[in-house]
Protein backbone atom coordinates (compact mmCIF):
# COMPACT_ATOMS: atom_id res chain seq x y z
CA UNK A 1 0.00 0.00 0.00
CA UNK A 2 1.44 3.45 -0.88
CA UNK A 3 2.74 5.51 2.08
CA UNK A 4 0.36 8.41 1.29
CA UNK A 5 -2.62 6.08 1.70
CA UNK A 6 -1.46 5.24 5.21
CA UNK A 7 -0.98 8.94 6.01
CA UNK A 8 -4.48 9.75 4.78
CA UNK A 9 -5.94 7.21 7.14
CA UNK A 10 -4.48 9.01 10.14
CA UNK A 11 -5.06 12.53 8.79
CA UNK A 12 -7.28 14.77 10.93
CA UNK A 13 -10.86 14.69 9.73
CA UNK A 14 -10.62 11.10 8.42
CA UNK A 15 -12.45 8.47 10.48
CA UNK A 16 -10.07 6.52 12.69
CA UNK A 17 -9.44 2.95 11.64
CA UNK A 18 -9.47 0.19 14.27
CA UNK A 19 -5.99 -0.98 15.26
CA UNK A 20 -5.04 -4.61 15.93
CA UNK A 21 -2.13 -5.10 18.33
CA UNK A 22 -0.63 -8.36 19.54
CA UNK A 23 -0.44 -11.77 17.90
CA UNK A 24 -3.38 -13.41 16.15
CA UNK A 25 -3.83 -17.06 15.21
CA UNK A 26 -4.01 -17.55 11.45
CA UNK A 27 -3.93 -20.29 8.80
CA UNK A 28 -1.87 -20.21 5.60
CA UNK A 29 -4.11 -20.20 2.51
CA UNK A 30 -1.35 -19.81 -0.11
CA UNK A 31 2.46 -19.78 0.01
CA UNK A 32 3.24 -19.01 -3.64
CA UNK A 33 3.88 -15.28 -3.45
CA UNK A 34 3.40 -13.58 -6.84
CA UNK A 35 5.91 -10.92 -5.73
CA UNK A 36 8.43 -13.57 -4.55
CA UNK A 37 9.07 -11.81 -1.23
CA UNK A 38 8.34 -14.73 1.10
CA UNK A 39 4.82 -13.53 1.79
CA UNK A 40 2.05 -15.99 2.59
CA UNK A 41 -1.67 -15.46 2.20
CA UNK A 42 -3.28 -15.89 5.61
CA UNK A 43 -6.75 -16.19 7.02
CA UNK A 44 -7.05 -14.33 10.35
CA UNK A 45 -10.63 -15.01 11.53
CA UNK A 46 -10.45 -12.67 14.55
CA UNK A 47 -9.65 -9.72 12.28
CA UNK A 48 -11.02 -10.47 8.81
CA UNK A 49 -13.64 -13.14 9.48
CA UNK A 50 -13.73 -16.55 7.81
CA UNK A 51 -12.63 -16.98 4.21
CA UNK A 52 -10.95 -13.62 3.71
CA UNK A 53 -7.22 -13.91 3.00
CA UNK A 54 -4.53 -11.22 3.04
CA UNK A 55 -0.91 -11.36 1.88
CA UNK A 56 1.34 -11.10 4.94
CA UNK A 57 4.98 -10.01 4.80
CA UNK A 58 7.51 -12.30 6.52
CA UNK A 59 9.37 -11.45 9.71
CA UNK A 60 12.69 -13.31 9.63
CA UNK A 61 15.70 -13.30 11.98
CA UNK A 62 18.13 -12.14 9.26
CA UNK A 63 17.57 -10.50 5.86
CA UNK A 64 19.98 -8.70 3.58
CA UNK A 65 21.01 -8.28 -0.05
CA UNK A 66 20.87 -11.84 -1.49
CA UNK A 67 21.23 -13.31 2.01
CA UNK A 68 19.17 -14.26 5.00
CA UNK A 69 16.87 -16.93 6.37
CA UNK A 70 14.14 -18.07 3.97
CA UNK A 71 11.50 -20.45 5.32
CA UNK A 72 7.89 -20.82 4.22
CA UNK A 73 5.07 -22.59 6.04
CA UNK A 74 2.93 -25.05 4.10
CA UNK A 75 -0.63 -24.32 3.02
CA UNK A 76 -2.86 -25.14 5.98
CA UNK A 77 -0.14 -24.50 8.56
CA UNK A 78 -1.03 -22.49 11.67
CA UNK A 79 0.93 -19.22 11.94
CA UNK A 80 1.06 -16.18 14.18
CA UNK A 81 0.24 -12.85 12.54
CA UNK A 82 0.82 -9.29 13.74
CA UNK A 83 -0.04 -6.02 12.03
CA UNK A 84 2.42 -3.20 11.35
CA UNK A 85 1.47 -0.35 13.71
CA UNK A 86 -1.80 -2.21 14.27
CA UNK A 87 -2.92 -1.60 10.66
CA UNK A 88 -5.04 -4.54 9.45
CA UNK A 89 -3.97 -3.82 5.87
CA UNK A 90 -0.31 -4.51 6.77
CA UNK A 91 -0.19 -8.09 8.12
CA UNK A 92 3.13 -9.74 9.05
CA UNK A 93 3.52 -13.48 9.61
CA UNK A 94 5.98 -13.85 12.47
CA UNK A 95 6.16 -17.60 13.01
CA UNK A 96 4.26 -20.81 13.40
CA UNK A 97 3.05 -23.03 16.20
CA UNK A 98 2.14 -26.66 16.75
CA UNK A 99 -1.36 -27.63 17.82
CA UNK A 100 -0.14 -30.74 19.69
CA UNK A 101 3.11 -32.59 20.47
CA UNK A 102 2.56 -35.15 17.69
CA UNK A 103 3.11 -32.38 15.11
CA UNK A 104 6.68 -31.63 16.23
CA UNK A 105 9.55 -33.01 14.12
CA UNK A 106 10.45 -36.39 15.71
CA UNK A 107 14.08 -35.32 16.21
CA UNK A 108 12.88 -32.47 18.44
CA UNK A 109 12.14 -35.01 21.18
CA UNK A 110 15.72 -36.36 21.11
CA UNK A 111 17.39 -33.64 23.18
CA UNK A 112 17.51 -33.01 26.90
CA UNK A 113 14.96 -30.68 28.46
CA UNK A 114 17.78 -28.40 29.66
CA UNK A 115 19.53 -28.51 26.25
CA UNK A 116 16.95 -29.35 23.58
CA UNK A 117 18.01 -30.24 20.06
CA UNK A 118 17.93 -27.64 17.31
CA UNK A 119 15.96 -29.19 14.46
CA UNK A 120 15.21 -28.02 10.93
CA UNK A 121 12.97 -30.53 9.15
CA UNK A 122 10.87 -30.44 5.99
CA UNK A 123 7.50 -32.09 5.63
CA UNK A 124 9.29 -34.69 3.47
CA UNK A 125 11.38 -35.68 6.54
CA UNK A 126 14.70 -34.25 5.31
CA UNK A 127 16.35 -32.97 8.47
CA UNK A 128 19.27 -31.28 10.15
CA UNK A 129 19.57 -31.80 13.91
CA UNK A 130 22.12 -30.38 16.33
CA UNK A 131 22.21 -31.80 19.84
CA UNK A 132 24.39 -31.30 22.92
CA UNK A 133 23.65 -34.82 24.19
CA UNK A 134 26.89 -36.57 25.16
CA UNK A 135 28.27 -39.51 23.20
CA UNK A 136 26.89 -40.92 19.96
CA UNK A 137 23.39 -39.45 20.50
CA UNK A 138 24.68 -35.87 20.32
CA UNK A 139 26.42 -33.88 17.62
CA UNK A 140 25.17 -33.00 14.16
CA UNK A 141 22.91 -35.14 11.99
CA UNK A 142 22.02 -34.51 8.34
CA UNK A 143 19.38 -37.00 7.14
CA UNK A 144 17.33 -37.42 3.95
CA UNK A 145 13.88 -38.90 3.55
CA UNK A 146 15.41 -42.04 1.99
CA UNK A 147 17.62 -42.67 5.03
CA UNK A 148 20.92 -41.38 3.66
CA UNK A 149 22.74 -39.52 6.43
CA UNK A 150 25.87 -37.94 7.77
CA UNK A 151 26.36 -38.01 11.54
CA UNK A 152 29.16 -36.14 13.30
CA UNK A 153 29.53 -36.77 17.04
CA UNK A 154 31.99 -37.70 19.79
CA UNK A 155 32.19 -41.27 18.46
CA UNK A 156 33.35 -40.08 15.02
CA UNK A 157 31.82 -39.48 11.61
CA UNK A 158 29.38 -41.82 9.87
CA UNK A 159 28.29 -41.49 6.25
CA UNK A 160 25.55 -43.80 5.01
CA UNK A 161 23.55 -43.96 1.80
CA UNK A 162 20.60 -45.59 3.61
CA UNK A 163 20.83 -48.69 1.42
CA UNK A 164 23.68 -50.58 3.07
CA UNK A 165 26.78 -48.66 2.03
CA UNK A 166 28.55 -46.79 4.82
CA UNK A 167 31.82 -45.24 5.86
CA UNK A 168 32.65 -44.85 9.55
CA UNK A 169 35.58 -42.80 10.81
CA UNK A 170 36.24 -43.58 14.47
CA UNK A 171 39.53 -42.58 16.06
CA UNK A 172 42.36 -43.64 13.73
CA UNK A 173 40.18 -46.27 11.98
CA UNK A 174 38.12 -46.10 8.77
CA UNK A 175 35.52 -48.81 8.21
CA UNK A 176 33.72 -49.25 4.89
CA UNK A 177 30.43 -51.18 4.66
CA UNK A 178 30.43 -52.40 8.27
CA UNK A 179 33.95 -53.81 8.25
CA UNK A 180 34.09 -55.20 4.68
CA UNK A 181 37.17 -52.97 4.40
CA UNK A 182 38.97 -51.57 7.42
CA UNK A 183 41.87 -49.14 7.29
CA UNK A 184 43.85 -48.60 10.46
Amino acid sequence: MPPQTRLEKSHPGIAAQPRHYGKFRAVVLDNVDPLRLGRVQVQVPDVFGAGNGRWAMPCVPVAGHQSGVFLLPQVGAPVWVEFEQGDAELPIWVGGYWVDAAELPPLAHAGLAIAPSLVLQTSGQNAIAISDLPGPDGGILLRTQSGAMIAINEAGITISNGRGASIVLAGPMVSVNEGALTVV
